[in-house]
């Protein structure tokens, strides 16, 4: 059952891979960014430990990057709640050498499908950051 779940919203959401595993939300982004911290890792970036965190995203992003060794970046919205584009570029750019990750929730809290999720990922992937989707309101 578990399987068929993952298949059908990987058709749904066009993603290479999902996983339901943890059942929580909270060890899920966890899970996902010690994941992240040990790709890094393995590569010998251990100096890579910013993690952007848009003001849309859950309000336990920032706690769990935190937990993580993770410094946070608050990112903000625009007048709809999308994510600032402008405002990635800028802290990709500025943080460039020492970036982790970015954790998107998506849709956002403000029930937002970023339109620009996309060029977030490749502005993020430019500067060798990692990016960790939370789809949890997409259950809704």
């Amino acid at each position: 059952m578990f399987e068929e779940i993952e298949d059908n919203l990987v058709a749904i959401t066009h993603y290479d891979g999902i996983s339901s595993q943890p059942h929580s939300g909270a060890t899920g982004e966890y899970a996902g960014l010690m994941a992240i911290k040990k790709y890094h890792e393995s590569r010998g970036d251990h100096h890579r430990n910013i993690c952007l965190v848009p003001i849309s995203a859950h309000g336990t992003n920032p706690a769990t990057a935190q937990l993580c060794g993770m410094k946070i970046i608050p990112i903000g919205c625009d007048e709809n709640g999308n994510i600032d584009t402008a405002e990635v570029k800028a802290k990709c750019e500025q943080y460039s050498e020492k970036l982790s990750c970015i954790m998107i929730t998506y849709p956002s809290t403000h029930g937002v499908f970023e339109s620009s999720v996309k060029e977030i990922c490749d502005m993020v992937h430019l500067h060798s950051g990692q990016v960790y989707m939370d789809g949890a309101n997409m259950n809704a």
